[in-house]
């Protein structure tokens, strides 16, 4: 079979959020998912780096910019599980083959 690997189409990308949704593409490889999914990551831990940073003098923070921080930080940690799902997927998919080959072939 020449086409026993059809590639995916982006109609079947992933969302696994309820709420918010990142589309994934199912063409990427898992090492740009992983790179996306840690950008995320750091995103996050430089919001709770500025976060902390308001303790210092003169430096204030109202109730709304506490909400707006844990709303930007709770969807950039949403679409970090779910790239982390996706690339962890991706990866296992790609390295099955290999295994099979060298079992069987």
């Amino acid at each position: 079979m020449l086409n026993s690997h059809i590639p995916p189409r982006l109609e079947d990308a992933v969302c696994l959020t309820e709420a918010e949704c990142i589309l994934i593409d199912p063409r990427a490889d898992g090492d740009t998912l992983f790179e996306q999914a840690e950008m995320r990551l750091e995103a996050v831990s430089n919001l709770m780096l500025s976060l902390c940073q308001l303790d210092t003098p003169g430096a204030s923070a109202d109730a709304r910019d506490l909400a707006n921080v844990a709303i930007a930080s709770r969807i950039l940690l949403a679409d970090a599980s779910d790239l982390f799902l996706v690339a962890r997927k991706t990866v296992n998919r790609q390295k099955a083959p290999a295994k099979w080959g060298a079992r069987h072939g």
